[in-house]
């Protein structure tokens, strides 16, 4: 890129309950890089940009991301490996999103509670959507903020790696604790199991084949980009290695 931006102002066109649309102005900023210090604003003219934000989060709606020190994480994002004895499996979940009029199947995911820390928040939501328990002890890595859909919404979120232990009596026969009006299907996805008729299947083919007899009765039925993408990279990479 050879120029810097600025965000100058973002008005409220409309909040409702959950949504907020706003209108963000911004302006290009040349940089001097080899002589290190900003030039001041360009005589190129800024532009504006349609911006939906969570109401949920909890910083001024009308602040600059040049006013604060990190980036605002409202979302959790859990990639859940359950471990048993049997085989190694995916955690994912299937469920109605309206925008879309589908089903979609994606990572387990929520929101960040206030006061709320993101391993927390992870394991909080892999409890309630799942019903499979782990603790902090069983996380792997946590990702720094990550972006959504940034052409959209300024929501991000951060990505919790967590193993979970299957052989646990508590993860034997899991109970969802869902919300009033939530109505989600727990899918595990093979990625290495002693029961697979094909031990050469790759994590992208379990996924499409579990797909193809969901179709058969659930016709409206998509996969989350990031989970196809992940599922994708762990195919390549077992081509490639193994």
């Amino acid at each position: 890129m050879m120029r810097q931006y600025e965000r100058t102002k973002l008005d409220v066109l409309r909040e409702n309950r959950y949504l907020r649309l706003c209108e963000i102005s911004y302006r290009p900023v040349s940089h001097n890089s080899s002589l290190g210090r900003a030039e001041g604003p360009v005589s190129v003219d800024g532009g504006t940009w349609e911006m939906v934000q969570r109401t949920g989060l909890h910083v001024s709606p009308e602040s600059c991301p040049s006013e604060r020190t990190s980036f605002i994480v409202d979302g959790a994002e859990i990639c859940a490996f359950l471990r048993r004895s049997e085989g190694l499996f995916l955690i994912l979940v299937a469920q109605y999103r309206p925008p879309l009029d589908a089903v979609v199947w994606e990572f387990p995911a929520g929101l960040v509670n206030y006061g709320e820390d993101v391993k927390s928040a992870a394991l909080r939501e892999l409890k309630e959507e799942t019903g499979y328990v782990a603790t902090e002890e069983n996380i792997i890595s946590v990702t720094d903020a990550l972006s959504y859909e940034p052409g959209l919404t300024d929501s991000c979120c951060q990505l919790v790696k967590v193993l979970v232990d299957g052989d646990e009596e508590v993860n034997r026969r899991p109970t969802q604790e869902l919300d009033d009006g939530e109505d989600i299907e727990v899918v595990l996805l093979p990625l290495s199991s002693k029961k697979t008729d094909d031990a050469s299947e790759t994590p992208l083919q379990s996924l499409n084949k579990l797909l193809h007899e969901k179709k058969k009765y659930q016709t409206r039925l998509i996969v989350d980009a990031r989970l196809y993408m992940f599922l994708d990279g762990l195919s390549q990479a077992k081509a490639v290695l193994w």
